[in-house]
């Protein structure tokens, strides 16, 4: 759903910390490997390298991991 947006934002990201994050429902989550590239390509500063992926609708674990990543993001 961020696809549209994400080509007008990427030319911009350059020396810059972003946060990639998302929930997915099948595959393996390569869609934050490609984003990852992409963020990478545009020169961005990926916060914990990697992003936070949660499969589904996150339950109480994925929850705390999603606090402890906005957090560690703001807090950074």
């Amino acid at each position: 759903e961020f696809e549209p947006f994400f080509p007008a934002l990427e030319g911009r990201l350059g020396g810059k910390r972003v946060a990639l994050f998302g929930s997915y429902g099948w595959g393996d989550g390569q869609w934050m490997r490609d984003w990852k590239a992409r963020a990478d390509g545009a020169n961005a500063n990926v916060y914990q390298d990697e992003g936070l992926m949660i499969n589904e609708a996150p339950d109480e674990e994925g929850l705390a991991k999603c606090r402890a990543f906005g957090a560690g993001f703001a807090k950074d």
